[in-house]
């Protein structure tokens, strides 16, 4: 800038006078350029330093009061080069009205830009400075907002892990089993709806690790791994633990459906049978077609029925000692029954047969033809055989039913007795199909031809 300043040639007082003046104008522009250089030398720095991410290494309030030291001593540092800027503007100020100074054009847009330029910097300087400040101290507020979240998932989270380690599921009875499926139930869709909360904490340490919130301890980062990873433990043992006892309480009500389906079944026969036994006006014909509906009935439920009694003999091994006494009861009581519904309807076939001899000769014929042997002496050799045996055995089969030595005929039978009404007496020595009456001799050949089946089976 000495190119265009003159020497002072002339002694006159304007011409000193103007010296002077170039000598100002020069003075401050040397100033001008000093102090700019200082200042790009520090904005270079500050700029620098603000536009890096805070780096929390511990997720606390004392990790957040350090990094609020360190802000604050960032904006002292820029509060103290305030007035350098402040002179610099004010330079630039004189400079732009000094004729001199701005000879031309393009000298005043070159200080107008240099002003534009400094003024751009130190605004942005001190609002990243701000901005910088203000982060922290949401950072902090966020952090308190996970960590309060997290500690309520958490507490809830002990105290279900809690109840699903100790679930009454194994050696109960079936009553028991009923109250914990529902208790189970609901703890599982509480569970479910927990996972909301679990989502929320999941979202918060996503934008916390979006926005260079997090620490690099990754506390934070283990604290919601390890969230996830305890709700989904939790929720896997919960649902296995509903799938044992669904599978122990839907065995138990599988039991109680078919043998509920066949006291209805026989309750119908026997219904049926009054009707046509004392009802019916029809002639011994059409009485014996009914008693061969009633027999084909009888054979294609005979396999249902046994299955059902090896069915609850299972049940009895693998339930309490109360649970068993209710089933080897309820078992006894559909072979009663069995044996008082086919009984009768033996006794009406016999006195029919009784009453037509061609039938009765018909009927003796096919039991010579099929030379089937007599399921009273079957029955009373299994008597003896179960007797003999130390451990319960399995019932007789339904085929070989034969309905005990009754006192006057009844026309139909009482509703079964209740469960709940049933005594909770269990004689381990005794047998869950046994009878104690005896058969009626003239029976047997009925039944084997009724059931058509082998008499030990």
């Amino acid at each position: 800038m000495m190119g265009w300043f003159p020497l002072c040639s002339t002694s006159s007082a304007s011409g000193c006078m103007w010296v002077k003046k170039l000598k100002e104008t020069f003075a401050f522009i040397q100033q001008l350029d000093k102090n700019m250089s200082n200042l790009r030398t520090w904005l270079a720095r500050i700029e620098s330093e603000l536009s890096k991410p805070v780096v929390y290494d511990v997720c606390d309030d004392q990790e957040i009061q350090k990094r609020l030291a360190e802000q604050q001593d960032l904006q002292r540092d820029i509060e103290q080069h305030s007035a350098g800027v402040e002179s610099v503007f004010n330079i630039c100020d004189v400079l732009l009205h000094d004729s001199d100074a701005c000879a031309n054009e393009t000298e005043c847009d070159s200080i107008q830009q240099t002003t534009r330029s400094l003024d751009r910097r130190w605004r942005n300087i001190c609002a990243m400075s701000m901005e910088r400040r203000m982060k922290i101290e949401e950072t902090w507020r966020l952090w308190q907002k996970f960590l309060d979240d997290y500690s309520r998932f958490e507490d809830w989270l002990k105290a279900a892990e809690r109840t699903a380690a100790c679930p009454n599921s194994s050696e109960v009875l079936y009553t028991v089993a009923k109250e914990e499926l529902k208790r189970f139930e609901a703890f599982q869709r509480q569970i479910h709806e927990r996972l909301t909360q679990l989502e929320l904490i999941n979202k918060q340490y996503r934008r916390l690790a979006r926005e260079n919130r997090t620490d690099t301890a990754s506390k934070l980062k283990q604290m919601v791994h390890e969230g996830n990873q305890r709700w989904d433990n939790l929720q896997k043992r919960v649902t296995a633990i509903l799938r044992r006892l669904r599978h122990f309480t839907n065995q138990r009500e599988e039991f109680e459906g078919t043998r509920e389906s066949i006291l209805v079944w026989l309750t119908e026969m026997d219904l049926q049978l009054t009707n046509v036994e004392h009802f019916s006006e029809s002639d011994a014909d059409d009485k014996m077609r009914q008693l061969n509906g009633f027999q084909q009935e009888i054979t294609l439920n005979t396999n249902k029925i046994d299955q059902l009694i090896v069915f609850g003999e299972q049940l009895i091994q693998k339930s309490e000692p109360l649970d068993a006494v209710l089933i080897e009861d309820e078992l006894e009581e559909l072979h009663r029954y069995c044996q008082e519904v086919f009984g009768r309807v033996s006794r009406f076939h016999r006195r029919l047969t009784s009453h037509a001899p061609g039938l009765e000769d018909e009927k003796e014929a096919s039991e010579n033809e099929t030379d089937v042997e007599d399921p009273r002496e079957i029955q009373d050799d299994s008597w003896r055989k179960r007797g003999a045996s130390e451990e319960p055995s399995s019932p007789q089969s339904l085929c070989q039913l034969v309905p005990p030595a009754l006192g006057p005929e009844r026309s139909g039978c009482e509703t079964p007795v209740s469960v709940d009404s049933i005594p909770l007496e269990w004689d381990h020595t005794g047998d869950v199909g046994g009878s104690s009456s005896h058969e009626e001799d003239e029976e047997g050949p009925y039944y084997s031809a009724l059931s058509g089946m082998d008499p030990g089976g």
